[in-house]
C-alpha cells in the first residue's frame, strides 16, 4: 500500500469505514482475497484507501480468531434461551448449558484450520502478506 494513497484521504472519510454494510464488508475482503490492490478495490467501489486497508486488517484479524467465532456461537445459542438469562447466574448457566449443547466435533474444525490460517502469517514473517 502506498503511502500517497494513505494521506490522499482526508480524515473525516474515514468516519464511511463505520457506515458500511456488512454486505460491503464482505465484497471489499473477497476481492482482496482475490488478489487485487488497496489501490484497485478503491477505484472499482469508490471508498477511500483507508477503508478498504481496515476493512480488510479487520477482517483478517477476526479470521485469525477462533476464539470470537466460539463466543458467537455461544452468544447466538443464548440469546436463542427463553426466557432469557436475567442474572449473572443465568447467564453462567446458560453459557454452560450452551457450551455442552455444541456438538461433537465442534472446535474441531477451527482447530484444524490454524496452520491454513497461519501458514500465510509464518511465510511473511508476521508482514502483511498477498493473498
Amino acid at each position: 500500500m502506498s503511502d500517497k494513497c494513505i494521506r490522499s484521504v482526508p480524515a473525516a472519510a474515514m468516519a464511511c469505514f463505520q457506515d458500511l454494510s456488512d454486505f460491503e464488508h464482505g465484497v471489499i475482503a473477497s476481492v482482496r482475497e482475490m488478489g487485487h490492490s488497496i489501490s484497485e478495490v478503491a477505484m472499482k467501489f469508490g471508498f477511500s484507501c483507508t477503508a478498504i486497508s481496515q476493512v480488510y486488517r479487520e477482517y483478517r484479524v477476526s479470521e485469525m480468531n477462533i476464539i470470537e467465532d466460539i463466543r458467537d456461537a455461544l452468544l447466538h445459542a443464548v440469546e436463542k434461551r427463553y426466557p432469557l438469562p436475567c442474572t449473572p447466574m443465568d447467564l453462567l448457566t446458560a453459557l454452560q448449558d450452551s457450551w455442552c449443547e455444541f456438538p461433537p466435533g465442534y472446535l474441531q474444525r477451527p482447530v484444524e484450520s490454524m496452520p491454513r490460517r497461519f501458514t500465510p502469517l509464518l511465510y511473511a514473517g508476521g508482514c502483511p502478506s498477498r493473498y
